[in-house]
């Protein structure tokens, strides 16, 4: 009997130790006064209904599970009552977070954790109603320009909305032409073939507008470009349009 006892404990920590916590890679958005799913999940599945599982934003705890029951007593007190597991669900590793009635003191960083697994983060950002209803257009046209000369990939949201304190970004194909965040330009990601060659226009961002400027064209420059804003509806939402670069004529 002890012998049975210890191989299926034996057994339980292998099967953790090869198992992965999958949170989100792309940002939750969640507007003030709403719910929430935070979503974490063991790959391949394995049933955690025996084991401890922790939720963090920073330091804080935010939900604890052990014992076969939540753990209210270790619980920080902003989220009192305001969380929940899908216990249902936990047989097949969901170990995600229900969150309610959401206040903008609980974005941040969060970490779901089961013991003797890495842990896994889920960004949760808070947003505003008229972002979240606001669409990305670009131009259906292809925009022609000389080599050498200045152009404008045109860029807006609709309806308009304010995004200075949004990220903003636009890439060639995977390259990275220009990115915006923390209220200014973000030169480090940048692709060296574009660096000072490019910039937004910042008094317009206020009107939803995030076209872009691109001085002295060359003829690598040609491609599809995408501009898009990752805070909209918790999804990439993006803007398509070719760039044709000709020469002098």
């Amino acid at each position: 009997m002890y012998n049975k006892v210890l191989l299926s404990v034996c057994s339980s920590v292998l099967c953790v130790a090869h198992t992965l916590l999958i949170g989100s890679h792309q940002p939750i958005v969640a507007l003030v006064g709403d719910g929430v799913l935070l979503p974490c999940h063991l790959e391949p599945p394995l049933d955690v209904t025996t084991l401890s599982v922790e939720w963090r934003r920073g330091p804080a705890l935010v939900h604890v599970y052990r014992s076969r029951g939540d753990d209210p007593v270790s619980q920080d007190q902003n989220f009192k009552g305001r969380t929940s597991l899908f216990q249902d669900e936990m047989t097949r590793g969901n170990i995600s977070l229900k969150l309610t009635d959401v206040t903008e003191q609980d974005a941040g960083n969060y970490t779901c954790s089961v013991p003797k697994l890495q842990r896994s983060y889920v960004t949760l950002i808070l947003s505003d109603v008229g972002l979240l209803l606001s669409d990305v257009i670009a131009l259906h046209e292809p925009v022609n320009v000389t080599i050498g000369d200045d152009a404008i990939l045109p860029c807006h949201l609709e309806p308009e909305f304010d995004l200075k304190t949004q990220t903003v970004e636009w890439r060639r194909d995977q390259t990275i032409v220009h990115v915006y965040r923390n209220r200014d330009d973000d030169p480090v990601p940048q692709d060296e073939s574009f660096r000072g060659r490019t910039s937004l226009f910042p008094d317009e961002m206020t009107r939803g507008n995030i076209s872009l400027k691109l001085t002295n064209v060359t003829e690598q420059d040609a491609g599809e470009y995408m501009c898009f804003v990752p805070n909209l509806k918790g999804q990439v939402k993006k803007g398509y349009f070719n760039l044709i670069v000709g020469e002098y004529s």
